[in-house]
Parts: structure tokens; sequence; C-alpha cells
């Protein structure tokens, strides 16, 4: 079975915004002084477009083929929220490298969601290599009312599943949860990646971010991204 991912119900459509960049924000950053004048300094109130196609798998990319590609994991930053799909970092490395990379970023995504992914994935696309952008340490993922939802440590409630708060407030307060959490899915998706004798490779993000920040002034913009793609770029070439 194809694994859910919260971008599915976007699947074959082309969307003016996702997640934390929304119109809502974008007004609301307007209305602030010194955020309107960030907006305007980085080029977001010129009018361009910035658009989220997604294919008919939900992804912010083309329509899958079976072309030799690399496939890029991870959350938000991955999927390229708040900037143009040609500056998330998946492109800028496909750009760099003349592979294809195809891009299974989704907004929200724990490493849980990522491993799901891939054990799916690389059995239904030509996979040469697997990049991941580790998401946040912290989230992590439940199946739930037979689905799989992203539980963040931001959240504290859940109309319908009251029971979890308690869990997760018991969950967080122990660091060793979500380190044992982040090696478990790591080494699996290691394991996966040998197993098909493709190489795999992540980044955990500590350093990602610059001054150029996307529209919803919560991401990081292009900049990040290059640089980012570099390092993935090198590991990539050494090998």
């Amino acid at each position: 079975m194809i694994p859910a991912h919260f971008n599915q119900h976007f699947a074959s459509t082309i969307q003016l915004w996702s997640g934390s960049d929304s119109e809502e924000r974008l007004k609301e950053n307007c209305n602030i002084e010194n955020n309107y004048k960030k907006l305007k300094d980085l080029g977001w109130l010129d009018g361009k477009a910035l658009t989220y196609q997604y294919n008919s798998q939900g992804f912010r990319d083309e329509e899958f083929d079976q072309q030799p590609a690399g496939i890029a994991l991870g959350c938000s930053h991955t999927q390229g929220v708040g900037i143009h799909a040609g500056h998330a970092w998946p492109q800028q490395l496909q750009n760099l490298s003349g592979q294809k990379i195809w891009n299974l970023g989704v907004g929200g995504a724990a490493l849980d969601t990522c491993y799901r992914l891939l054990e799916y994935w690389i059995e239904h696309l030509n996979v040469e290599f697997v990049v991941c952008a580790v998401p946040g340490i912290s989230r992590y993922e439940l199946f739930a009312n037979n689905n799989w939802s992203t539980i963040l440590p931001s959240e504290h409630t859940w109309p319908n599943m009251p029971w979890l708060s308690e869990y997760h407030k018991n969950y967080l307060s122990y660091d060793q949860n979500s380190e044992v959490n982040r090696r478990k899915n790591l080494q699996a998706m290691q394991y996966i990646c040998d197993k098909h004798g493709v190489l795999f490779y992540h980044d955990m993000m500590e350093d990602f971010g610059d001054a150029a920040l996307a529209r919803d002034l919560l991401h990081s913009g292009p900049g990040a991204h290059e640089k980012l793609a570099n390092k993935f770029l090198q590991v990539i070439r050494s090998q």
C-alpha cells in the first residue's frame, strides 16, 4: 500500500499556499512594519507567483518515472515551503549534480515519515542514492484513527485523541525517547539502502539557516538550500 503523508490530498493540483506559508501569515506580516520591510527587501511582494505543484502522489515534483535518480527525504525544508521549487535543495542538488533527484519532502514530516516513504519508494523508483535532511528530533509519528499523524513538540491538544496529551508530555520529558527514535530510524534507513545496494547520506540540519528568509519568514531562503545541496554534492562525489 502506498504510504500516507500529509500532502496526499494535494495530489495533481497546484496550490498557492502550503503549511506555514499561508495567506493569513503573509497578511499578518504585512501589518508589522519590520516584517513588511523584510518581505519587500527579500522580493516577496514583487508580485511574482509562488506556487506548489504536486504530482499524482502528492509530492512537489514532476510525475514519477523510471529514470535513474536519487531521492530526497525530509520535512518542509526539503519540500521547499515558502520558496520557489527550483530553490529547494533537492532541485539545487539536481542542477549541481546533473542527476535527477525526486523530491519526497513533506511539510510537517518526522523522521518516522521519511522511513515509511523510503521503505516503499525504494521499491518503486529506480533509485541510485538516497539523501535525507533529517527533521527535528522531537517529532514522531503515531498511527491512530486509521491514519498516520505527525506529533510535533509544540502541540498540546488533540481533539480526536484526548489520551495523547499525557503520553506526549511523558514522551518529551525524557530526551532518550527522541534520541533512540532517531537512531532507530537512521539505522533502519541505512539497512534498507544497504539491502538495495544504494548509498545513503543524511544531514542533521544543524547549520541550516541564513538571513534571506522564505516568504513565511520562518523557513530559510535559497542560500541555505544551496549550502545544503553543496554539502550533499561533496559527499556524493567523494563516493
